[in-house]
């Protein structure tokens, strides 16, 4: 077999491993909570576990956004100072605005893009611009949030990623966005935007809630599995005016028409004489629910499990050893081909990134890291022992490409 032949085969057969996905939890098992607060005198109009701890997801840039909202008003840094984007914010996960490392982007831009794109990159490039690290800045926001009241409150993070011990509360999250209306109303209009621009592309608000109820006015949207879909809402009718925080909904569809209800009712209704003021509404002590299974479970839209933020991957050339729709299988077949290749490979890191197929997701096990004639040798050894279905050889720009396919898939699927 000639040398073109041969390389042919490597770098375009693709083995797909079947797997069979986990069953996907129904909307109704989701343990959503859902809380209304008339917007002028904080008095509770509606509660349904509005105390119950969860995973706050991208509700987390609301606290992310007034931390630098008091930095701007306080002097310490200006809305028109540069931020050079460093390699870790490129390289984040989700929601993206599309930063890469060395881009320079404005404090008022990094906030519009973190706000209404939902942009994690922008999110951590604030964060070190403020305090220097992302997690000195987790540090300013719960400290922000013990002053503001939010007891059940902490921050690991800018972006809420999901992190052991980030963690907040409807009450919490009412409480925030109310203080953001009475501290910092000049930045009200951010959380209303319809669209952001960035390199000369017009990018709409991933909050579907402002288009889709009269009367919106913010706020923000929030999405990661293990949290569910998230939202805190503000709108307004005649003179009623009130917000609505939706925790823990099993999809998109259940997050929208929880929140509308809700907040239709709200507006209508009498707000209670009397009534219990949000900041004496208790808050529980009991862990997050873990919603990965109910909101993904390998639907397009849901990430399907929940992948760390992406690290910088090695340069160089890869084999992708594994190939399915079980995370699980994908990760276990990648630990097994990279112990057993691993010498002649002369190293290599794993890696596993996203690969949407077909209306579901797929999981791409690779070695990644690897000197080109390393990688070829290698897997022509393989395929020889083995057969066609051992290893796919991956050249540095295909890497590159199933990278950029997993990025703007997090991007479009972490709303």
């Amino acid at each position: 077999m000639n040398l073109a032949l041969r390389l042919c085969r490597l770098f375009c057969v693709v083995v797909i491993v079947g797997g069979a996905w986990p069953r996907s939890a129904t909307a109704s098992e989701a343990p959503l909570a859902v809380l209304a607060v008339d917007a002028f005198n904080g008095v509770v109009i509606s509660d349904q576990g509005g105390g119950r701890p969860h995973h706050p997801a991208s509700l987390t840039k609301m606290m992310t956004a007034y931390v630098t909202f008091r930095a701007v008003e306080a002097g310490q840094i200006q809305l028109d100072a540069p931020i050079t984007v460093s390699e870790t914010a490129a390289a984040q996960g989700g929601s993206l605005l599309g930063l890469h490392r060395g881009d320079v982007i404005t404090v008022g831009a990094a906030l519009r893009g973190m706000i209404v794109r939902s942009g994690n990159d922008a999110a951590v490039a604030i964060a070190e611009y403020v305090a220097g690290t992302e997690a000195a800045f987790a540090g300013r926001m719960t400290a922000e949030a013990r002053r503001l009241g939010m007891t059940a409150t902490t921050f690991r993070n800018a972006t809420g990623m999901t992190a052991a011990g980030h963690v907040t509360t409807p009450r919490d999250m009412a409480v925030l966005a109310l203080a953001i209306e009475r501290d910092f109303p000049r930045f009200k209009p951010i959380f209303a935007s319809r669209d952001t621009s960035w390199k000369g592309r017009t990018l709409p608000s991933v909050n579907g809630f402002l288009s889709n109820f009269a009367g919106a006015e913010g706020m923000k949207t929030g999405f990661t599995c293990p949290a569910g879909y998230n939202l805190v809402a503000v709108a307004h009718r005649g003179d009623r005016r009130a917000v609505t925080v939706v925790m823990g909904a099993g999809s998109s569809d259940e997050r929208r028409a929880t929140v509308q209800s809700a907040m239709d009712k709200a507006l209508r209704g009498i707000v209670p004489t009397g009534g219990r003021m949000l900041a004496a509404l208790p808050n529980s002590t009991e862990p997050p629910p873990d919603l990965s299974a109910m909101a993904c479970g390998g639907r397009v839209g849901g990430i399907g499990a929940q992948l760390a933020a992406r690290r910088p991957v090695p340069a160089g050339w890869a084999l992708e050893v594994a190939f399915g729709r079980d995370l699980a299988k994908v990760r276990h077949e990648l630990a097994l081909a990279r112990r057993d290749l691993g010498k002649r490979l002369g190293g290599g890191s794993e890696l596993v990134v996203i690969r949407p197929r077909d209306g579901t997701v797929r999981y791409r096990g690779l070695i990644v890291g690897l000197a080109e004639q390393r990688a070829i040798g290698t897997c022509l050894a393989e395929r020889a022992k083995f057969g066609e279905d051992r290893c796919l050889v991956l050249t540095p720009s295909m890497v590159d490409g199933a990278l950029d396919d997993e990025r703007r898939f997090r991007m479009l699927s972490a709303q």
